[in-house]
């Protein structure tokens, strides 16, 4: 009879029979996942979702605030915030919001709907970055106006191209 001894021994010394590992010794090793996503080379697709978005109204100065940190450590899921700095109320809320990740292969991060009775317009994501670029939110109010906020963001290795 094996002890457990033997079977620690067995699986340090990497002889492959302790714990049915035998099996795997002969199984190529594992290839990293590759992806031919890249990062684009500007934000004219951005720059597209972003007008069609605004419909024609110029977006309003302020409004709006985007909390994300300088650095992104973590490219595959970096905290972003988007929320309305004015006052919402029963006659004037925010209708939809939208998040861009201008240089990713698909720029629409998100897209958020609110009613009257959603109260407040605060929303909070992890986006998956390809690369260092700007991130942009997009708010849309009730009474026509839109509001528009755009802060740069550097990250480490590209998350999207995992």
């Amino acid at each position: 009879m094996t002890s457990y001894a033997d079977l620690n021994r067995r699986q340090l010394l990497g002889s492959g029979a302790a714990l049915g590992a035998a099996a795997l010794l002969g199984a190529p090793p594992a290839l990293a996942q590759t992806s031919t996503a890249t990062a684009r080379a500007d934000t004219t697709e951005s720059d597209r979702i972003a007008l069609e978005f605004l419909a024609g109204t110029t977006a309003a100065p302020g409004g709006l605030a985007l909390d994300l940190p300088a650095l992104g450590d973590n490219p595959a899921a970096v905290p972003v915030r988007a929320y309305l700095t004015g006052e919402l109320s029963d006659d004037l809320w925010c209708e939809e919001l939208i998040v861009l990740a201008e240089r990713n292969p698909m720029p629409l991060a998100c897209r958020f709907r609110f009613t009257p009775l959603t109260g407040t317009a605060d929303v909070a994501v992890r986006l998956r970055l390809i690369g260092s670029m700007h991130i942009r939110a997009l708010a849309r109010m009730s009474d026509g106006r839109c509001f528009d906020i755009r802060q740069e963001i550097t990250v480490a290795a590209g998350g999207c191209g995992l």
